[in-house]
């Protein structure tokens, strides 16, 4: 009966204990959220001046969320590294106690004769105080801590490549952003009085058909085509509305924080040429990419994982020393050391052998090809890199002639606008070409400077050095600019400039004085169209077109022309020459002599831009690529190791151009 109410009472106890859930409140949950959003924001240097892209990359890298995050995983990881070698330590363990019982602890015994004593004893008082202190030290629980503490070492390694690559994404994302928001910064205000104008046009074209000014299918015509082109320039604004949206949360930024970044003058600017070669950076991203320095990392813990399995299955030996007291009166001697050694194998776990062996290789297969995958795909970005650097440089020079082209045509359209709704149609028609043309050019100009820094990416060039992520923003803008500096240093190259190679007109001969400047006036606009310089005939010129002009007498449909030039060289040589015969309405006007201009000049154009070329590919190939900086052999994420294959990179630019060479003379 005692047990059973002993029972019941326990059961009553635990089940008065039992945890139920309770739910958060709604003010708690408003607390955390304004005290989330205080830390987040509050404690954040003030922007006062526009952002330039170092200064963007600075901020993003002190306050960006998702970098700090890493920069902690990185400190824990250290951290479990230091406490790992605390386990390498013997034990030595202290212990105190105090003993009662509601009874004596008397007993009986037997005699050597095998009768029982009658008269019972004990050796124990029912209470009494006891403490120890034991050292210990086993050997295998040594070696195996010993084993930890290495891997959780190179965990700690693997923190810190996580944390290279998370800044080197931070930096591309960064990069990326920062340029669209450059474009987006200078376009927007032009863009949005397009659409503005777009919708006064909307709107007048709505009072003429309501009031019936013209057909129902020119005005409904007319209105649809307002419609797609605010539509195409729309679709273009929304990728640059959003980049300060994308960049501002890169940074750290509070919702709608107003910030500006620094505008940069491209009026002249050209790409530079990639000059480091394609093996180079290969090599490079081999050695400096920190998904293969993590896998060598992981190859290491692997092989410490196998060496702590092989560990385990040998003896263990065991050594104690410990000095201990009891304050039991019966005990003769109340204080005692002891000292032991204790050795135990389990036999079982030695058949277990085999399969550790093959556990072993099975993993060391598996970090093998994990490491051989990783690296074809870092071969393959690196090369995907290069190649659209080079892609997008010849997309923006197209940009830049589309741009060119449309402003000159809204020029024009503007010049000789005249009342009717064609010639506003096309004029706002050439307006929105012209603004998706300057969206487009400076979007490839974005993704242009996005490919280099996936090219820095690719490589795994650090652009923030070990240890400077604790300085301020201010110190960390100087530090990115001048490491961005060098890697463009040792990566890049000035494009070297066209060396002008002028062409004189010389005058027409068989026409009058007018009908002369005529001719040579639309002939050299046709060259400086297709961006031929022309100098004027008493100037020193690379090459001379030499024209000549002969009429016979008119006839019923006209009268016949026939129209010979020639291309020669700065010595006479004729380098080209040819014949173009026409027929000439009566009486003969300065309009035909133009088109008879433009027609000689389109015939030219091709064998001069011919000459040129070679000419320009021989002085080109006897250019050598510019020298990269001095290797420095302790830092080997450096830049300057770009320069470790100058010599190959002479030899690649070198054969290039004498190909190039070599084509334009089978042309």
């Amino acid at each position: 009966m005692k047990s059973f109410v002993l029972t019941l009472g326990a059961a009553v106890v635990a089940t008065g204990c039992a945890v139920k859930p309770v739910a958060i409140s709604d003010e708690a949950h408003l607390r955390r959220a304004a005290e989330d959003q205080r830390r987040l924001f509050d404690d954040q240097d003030a922007i006062s001046a526009p952002l330039s892209l170092p200064a963007a990359i600075a901020r993003a890298l002190r306050y960006n969320m998702e970098y700090r995050t890493r920069l902690m995983e990185e400190a824990a990881s250290l951290g479990q590294a230091d406490l790992a070698n605390y386990d390498l330590l013997p034990r030595m363990t202290s212990a105190a106690g105090y003993s009662v019982r509601s009874n004596d602890a008397f007993g009986v015994g037997y005699t050597p004769a095998g009768t029982i004593t009658t008269t019972p004893s004990a050796a124990s008082e029912p209470k009494h105080v006891f403490d120890s202190l034991t050292f210990s030290w086993n050997v295998l629980d040594f070696g195996l801590s010993y084993v930890r503490a290495k891997q959780l070492s190179d965990q700690a390694l693997i923190a810190e490549e996580r944390r290279r690559k998370a800044v080197q994404n931070l930096t591309q994302d960064v990069r990326n952003a920062w340029w669209r928001v450059e474009a987006a910064q200078r376009l927007l205000p032009e863009t949005d009085a397009l659409l503005a104008e777009l919708n006064r046009t909307a709107a007048r074209a709505k009072l003429i058909e309501s009031r019936k000014l013209l057909p129902p299918l020119q005005i409904v015509a007319y209105k649809r085509s307002l419609l797609d082109l605010e539509q195409q320039i729309s679709v273009r604004r929304q990728e640059l509305a959003l980049a300060k949206l994308e960049l501002a949360q890169l940074l750290n930024l509070r919702p709608g924080a107003e910030f500006s970044v620094a505008s940069v003058d491209r009026q002249d600017g050209v790409p530079p040429d990639l000059t480091a070669s394609i093996e180079t950076l290969e090599q490079i991203a081999i050695q400096n990419r920190p998904e293969l320095r993590e896998e060598g990392y992981r190859a290491r813990i692997t092989d410490l994982e196998g060496s702590r399995q092989l560990l385990s299955l040998l003896p263990s030996l065991s050594m104690d020393v410990g000095n201990d007291y009891d304050a039991n009166k019966y005990l003769v001697n109340n204080r005692w050391s002891t000292a032991g050694l204790n050795l135990s194998w389990n036999l079982m776990k030695v058949a277990s052998l085999p399969s550790i062996k093959g556990n072993i290789q099975a993993a060391a297969r598996v970090d093998e090809s994990r490491r051989l995958a990783i690296t074809a795909a870092v071969l393959g970005q690196t090369r995907i890199a290069s190649v659209r650097y080079r892609l997008l440089t010849q997309e923006l020079a197209i940009w830049d002639d589309a741009v060119g082209d449309d402003v000159r045509i809204v020029g024009y359209l503007d010049a000789s606008r005249q009342v009717g709704l064609e010639t506003e149609l096309e004029l706002i028609r050439a307006k929105g070409r012209s603004i998706i043309s300057k969206i487009n050019r400076d979007l490839v100009y974005a993704n242009l400077q996005g490919a280099i820094g996936r090219l820095y990416n690719s490589i795994g060039l650090d652009s923030l050095p070990a240890g400077a992520q604790s300085e301020a923003p201010q110190a960390l803008t100087a530090v990115l600019a001048k490491t961005v500096q060098d890697w463009e240093a040792a990566t890049f190259a000035p494009k070297p400039g066209v060396v002008q190679m002028p062409v004189a007109v010389l005058p027409v001969g068989g026409l009058a004085s007018a009908d002369a400047d005529a001719f040579t006036a639309a002939l050299q606009r046709v060259l400086t169209l297709a961006k031929v310089a022309t100098v004027a005939r008493d100037q020193v010129a690379t090459y001379r077109i030499e024209s000549s002009v002969a009429l016979q007498a008119p006839g019923i449909s006209g009268q016949p022309s026939s129209m010979k030039f020639r291309l020669l060289d700065a010595g006479g040589a004729v380098l080209y020459e040819g014949e173009q015969k026409s027929m000439l309405m009566t009486p003969v006007t300065a309009e035909q002599w133009r088109a008879l201009g433009e027609g000689a000049g389109y015939r030219v154009i091709e064998p001069v831009r011919l000459h040129l070329a070679r000419a320009e590919a021989a002085r080109a190939s006897q250019l050598k690529a510019p020298v990269a900086p001095p290797v420095d052999k302790d830092k080997v994420s450096s830049a300057s190791e770009l320069g470790k294959k100058t010599v190959e990179v002479q030899l690649e630019t070198a054969k290039a151009m004498a190909q190039a060479v070599k084509r334009a003379q089978d042309n």
